[in-house]
């Protein structure tokens, strides 16, 4: 009967639960067990740790737990039914188990769903607690597979996380609506890039001046949002874009954020010492950087980044900054002449501060480099066997080859002309911002 004879099953439980001065207390909680269909009996599955983790533990009601719960358990038994019908995407599981699982699984159970004629506002739903379930089951390294999240903040200020599930190679279906899904923005586009990242990095640095440096480093190094908020001034060499063109990356959260208890936007994915694409106008918000951290006392001796009152900048203040600073850039696209189309590019999809790793990206493979290449640029970790490992020295040559090539024609070199006809285009003509 193989696995046709178990299913999973969500029930309500009633346990005691040790409190403090071991006082015993009556608590009903949601649980996630698989069912043998022949003897009735339930085994609790371990995966009952996402509902925990994730809803119980920040104080969601019970009924709101469930719902995640049975999604996740009609998710599972989507996957037994498929591995049932030998589907050839989910063969691997039975091998590898909950270490095997990928987006395009996910993907499959939404595009499943959505065949079911079920409403868009359900299938959207599920697809956020299936976004919920891969981002806790990356986080607690129970996959292979390798995934970047990404959120952005929108204008009321609140965190909105980026479906993992609409990326184009996934193909997942939804519900048909007047109102598009929204794609995700990765780069800002090929034409009039980089007079775009310009002009972003500008409106950094008047709108959150204490970041612009950050977001510089995000686009011209790929450095994830924790990435950055974890530099502290030993993170740079001290000559720094004269003759050193890297950074340390570490987790330094025992240095500048024991005072939070949730650090998940803190988090350092990789430590490695990431190289850095040389440019003039990198190096001017750099020196702009270490002027403004001269003029204030720090709290914490080792941040890089701090406030205008010396206060340590976390992941969700740097969220929060550059959501600031994409819609005042937003806003000015808006109230310039001829600026419609790249208004219309950057306000209708979804993106944060994700989007300078994708640029970093696309520079490096307009350069010519291959994708294991540009894993190793990127400082992703490469999920292949030994054999199929690339000469790292070969990559490095590669890599500083492309950073020469980058040397040559230096990225962003600002001119006047270019600053003087922003300033015009947007301060005459009725376009005052």
């Amino acid at each position: 009967m193989g696995l046709g004879r178990y299913k999973f099953v969500v029930r309500e439980t009633l346990i005691e639960d040790l409190l403090g001065n071991n006082r015993l207390e009556n608590k009903r909680v949601i649980n996630i067990g698989v069912q043998d269909i022949v003897t009735g009996i339930i085994v609790p599955h371990p995966i009952t740790h996402f509902i925990r983790s994730t809803y119980e533990y920040k104080g969601v009601s019970l009924s709101a737990q469930i719902n995640p719960a049975r999604e996740i358990v009609k998710f599972f038994n989507f996957i037994y039914e498929q591995i049932g019908l030998q589907e050839s995407e989910f063969l691997n599981l039975p091998k590898k188990g909950i270490r095997g699982l990928q987006l395009i699984h996910g993907a499959r159970f939404i595009t499943h769903q959505t065949h079911k004629k079920l409403s868009r506002n359900y299938v959207l739903q599920i697809e956020r607690y299936l976004t919920h379930f891969f981002e806790y089951l990356t986080k607690m390294e129970l996959i292979d597979e390798e995934i970047e999240f990404d959120s952005f903040v929108n204008r009321k200020q609140e965190e909105i996380m980026i479906s993992p599930f609409r990326h184009p190679r996934l193909d997942t279906n939804y519900p048909s609506t007047s109102e598009p899904i929204k794609d995700k923005l990765k780069d800002f586009g090929t034409e009039n890039k980089e007079r775009l990242i310009w002009e972003f990095l500008e409106e950094a640095r008047r709108v959150s001046p204490e970041i612009a440096f950050g977001i510089a480093l995000q686009i011209f190094g790929g450095l994830r949002r924790g990435e950055v908020v974890n530099l502290t001034s030993a993170s740079l060499p001290t000559d720094f874009l004269s003759n050193s063109n890297f950074v340390l990356v570490q987790d330094n959260q025992h240095l500048l954020f024991n005072h939070i208890k949730d650090t998940k936007k803190e988090q350092v994915k990789r430590n490695r010492i990431q190289a850095i694409l040389p440019s003039s106008y990198l190096k001017e918000i750099y020196n702009s950087h270490m002027k403004m951290n001269e003029k204030v006392k720090k709290s914490n001796p080792f941040a890089f980044f701090v406030d205008d009152k010396g206060r340590t900048i976390t992941g969700g203040t740097f969220e929060k900054k550059f959501a600031k600073v994409k819609y005042a850039y937003i806003d000015r696209l808006a109230a310039t002449p001829g600026r419609y189309l790249d208004f219309k590019r950057l306000s209708e999809p979804v993106w944060g501060t994700h989007i300078g790793r994708g640029i970093f990206t696309n520079f490096l493979a307009e350069k010519g480099l291959d994708e294991k290449r540009l894993a190793i640029a990127r400082g992703d970790k490469s999920t292949k066997s030994a054999k199929d490992y690339i000469d790292n020295r070969n990559a490095i040559a590669n890599f500083q080859t492309a950073m020469e090539a980058f040397s040559t024609q230096e990225i962003l070199d600002v001119s006047n002309h270019l600053e003087s006809k922003w300033n015009e285009e947007v301060f005459t003509g009725g376009a005052k911002y």
